[in-house]
């Protein structure tokens, strides 16, 4: 395989959110990382310095394999500064619908694999440092009556093969929510984090351990030999490689070996600070039936995040001319929920996001004996598939069988 082409257009490499994400602000800047100036090599490069770069680089070091992170702008600044960051194993696509694409047994590990990534999520917070990382539980509700029979169904499927979901219906749903619904279902397996802080948190304890990481050094070309890989930059260096990974999200589209995923632009605004001392019980993260679908999560300072109001993809300048109309609704969504909430926007945001036609995200190679990895963590919940496709990744290249690596392949 030969990407002789920039990964990610030149049109759209620097541009995947617009407005005022809340975590930059929240966090600042951190000291920058410098760009490439000389010609480097090493086992592994990976093209990506977000979460997903960032999560593929550190198992690969605690793995003993060498790698290089490259990122065309500064680490985290893309997808990741605007993901909303609820770790949810639920894939976008409901498990009994998800059966129903790809069968019961893909479908149950698909599952399974993105419940058992929140432990380990956590576990990797705990061993890098990072403190932003909070369990919470995560309730769904049923937006109309007509949803309430294909929850009821989804618990039970879901609890049938391990994954202990309680429905509740009526006014029962009372005791999650500070709203009244239909119906609702609950599961303890879930977590909100700061993804910007988690991912410099996890680059700083990798940097302390050998791995180089260079940001401003746009990939230009990615070429397959017979020894391995190289890379081409904007600054005219090259980084030698065994193999590569492309963490770079949406903007691997053009590179992908055929045309797999679908671009949508989705909204989202933080409150003031305050707001949220005790908005529902346990802090849960809150999320709808209907499509496109209404989120909520809450903040350490005790603000609201809320997003959704997705619409497909046309260009970066049309997805942020909707923000403020978005946010606007999206606010008014909120307050017909929760008339009596005094709420407001201090931050609002957008961004771009892959999907797939199952849910699913690509985890694979354009063929067997490639040396180029596509690490595409997509849809609603792509931190959790990060985590599967950085095991996935390293078990490969160490000639582990990882019972996952089947699940995401290009071709299922």
């Amino acid at each position: 395989m030969d990407l002789r082409r920039p990964v990610g257009s030149e049109e759209n490499r620097y541009d995947l959110h617009g407005g005022v994400p809340f975590w930059l602000v929240r966090n600042g800047i951190e000291p920058p990382h410098a760009p490439l100036d000389a010609d480097v090599k090493a086992d592994v490069a990976v093209v990506g310095g977000g979460i997903t770069g960032a999560l593929c680089a550190h198992h690969l070091s605690e793995a003993g394999i060498e790698c290089v992170v490259l990122d065309a702008r500064g680490a985290g600044l893309g997808s990741t500064c605007a993901s909303t960051a609820l770790l949810q194993y639920e894939i976008d696509t409901p498990l009994h619908e998800l059966t129903q694409l790809v069968g019961t047994t893909h479908a149950v590990r698909s599952y399974r694999a993105c419940w058992d990534a929140i432990d380990e999520l956590q576990a990797i917070a705990k061993r890098v440092g990072h403190r932003g990382l909070e369990r919470r539980p995560s309730v769904q509700y049923a937006s109309r009556h007509r949803h309430v029979e294909d929850l009821r169904k989804e618990a039970l499927l879901r609890s049938v093969h391990g994954m202990m979901t309680t429905f509740e219906q009526g006014s029962g749903c009372r005791a999650w929510l500070p709203f009244d619904v239909p119906a609702a279902l609950r599961t303890e397996q879930a977590a909100e984090m700061d993804a910007w802080r988690f991912t410099h948190d996890l680059q700083r304890f990798d940097r302390e351990r050998g791995v180089r990481i260079f940001e401003r050094t746009p990939v230009l070309s990615v070429e397959e030999n017979s020894v391995g890989v190289l890379l081409r930059t904007k600054g005219g260096y090259s980084v030698r490689a065994k193999q590569c990974i492309l963490a770079t999200g949406y903007e691997a589209h053009g590179t992908l070996p055929k045309d797999v995923v679908r671009l949508h632009s989705t909204y989202a605004f933080a409150s003031g600070p305050g707001t949220s001392k005790q908005p529902w019980p346990e802090r849960a993260l809150i999320w709808e039936t209907a499509r496109p679908y209404l989120y909520l999560r809450t903040t350490p300072d005790e603000r609201l995040i809320v997003g959704g109001r997705d619409v497909p993809f046309r260009a970066p300048a049309m997805r942020d001319a909707l923000l403020d109309r978005k946010c606007e609704a999206l606010l008014k969504d909120v307050r017909r929920l929760m008339p009596e909430l005094d709420l407001d926007r201090e931050f609002s945001w957008c961004g771009t996001f892959g999907s797939t036609k199952d849910g699913l995200p690509y985890i694979d190679r354009a063929s067997k004996r490639s040396r180029i990895w596509f690490a595409l963590g997509m849809g609603g919940n792509g931190i959790a598939f990060s985590v599967v496709a950085a095991g996935i990744i390293r078990d490969t290249m160490l000639g582990v069988r990882n019972p996952s690596s089947s699940l995401f392949r290009f071709d299922r």
